[in-house]
């Protein structure tokens, strides 16, 4: 019986929600809700900035883990902000399955924003092809934001409605992602890119500020162990040469290094 309410309810409100956009056609002041990522939005009234950022968890975790629907499903949702939870990756939106696991429904990239005529929606393109719809319901008397999840009342659509004084205008400060769960910021391999080329300068900076001050002449021999780079693509050729010969099996023939005479006295002492 309390599905059946539910869905004479929200019938109701679509109702009213189109009635709305009619009079707002006809009287040539139809509202909007502008998005530049998924955190935030301007009125196109000139009203202010609806601004989410603060609703959701900065620390990899959702905001709301065990989000029972109106048809008995589960769902984790953290507005904002990527999480990961129990095998569910990088989402904003995960549904729990029988296992008890979470499946991600959606990320924060695959986001925009509309307005129903009532509310600003954040409207998330789900990965098995259909969409959640999250409504941002405007009440000053939410500190903290509560979270009601209707399920597919329109095929394929998934309802929400996000209740929070943070869904009003120019209402909380915007805030910046903090912890594991972001989908921005550095990579392991961008990390390791930085650190190479900051040793790298330090090596050749320091090596050639100790040369000139050891030898105050100004020329290649400054460079840091100039002569093991210039018979580095010597050593290089002469490996390949001996591992190739090696599987070959060619054992027999004399084997020449390309390198000068003079080339390991010279490795040795670091010229």
């Amino acid at each position: 019986m309390y599905p059946h309410c539910t869905k004479i309810i929200l019938g109701f409100v679509s109702v009213c929600c189109i009635f709305q956009h009619v009079i707002e056609t006809v009287s040539g002041q139809i509202l909007s809700c502008d998005g530049d990522d998924p955190c935030r939005c301007t009125f196109s009234d000139g009203s202010g900035v609806l601004d989410i950022s603060s609703v959701g968890n900065r620390d990899g975790t959702p905001r709301f883990p065990d989000a029972l629907s109106y048809d008995g499903a589960t769902y984790a949702f953290n507005p904002c902000f990527a999480f990961s939870l129990s095998g569910c990756s990088k989402a904003a939106i995960c549904q729990k399955d029988f296992s008890g696991s979470f499946n991600r429904l959606a990320s924060q990239k695959s986001v925009y924003w509309t307005f129903n005529g009532f509310y600003p929606v954040l409207t998330y393109s789900n990965t098995d092809g259909k969409k959640t719809e999250v409504s941002m319901i405007c009440d000053p008397s939410f500190g903290i934001p509560q979270l009601d999840v209707f399920g597919e009342i329109t095929p394929n659509v998934l309802s929400m409605n996000l209740w929070s004084n943070c869904a009003c205008p120019n209402t909380c400060e915007r805030v910046g992602p903090s912890g594991s769960g972001s989908e921005e910021g550095l990579t392991t391999g961008s990390i390791l890119l930085i650190v190479f080329f900051t040793l790298l300068a330090v090596y050749v900076i320091g090596g050639m500020a100790f040369n000139y001050n050891k030898q105050r002449e100004m020329n290649k021999s400054v460079l840091p162990n100039v002569s093991f780079w210039a018979a580095l693509p010597g050593l290089i050729k002469d490996g390949f040469i001996f591992t190739i010969v090696k599987v070959r099996g060619r054992e027999s023939g004399t084997y020449t290094s390309t390198l000068p005479a003079n080339s390991e006295t010279s490795l040795i002492h670091g010229k």
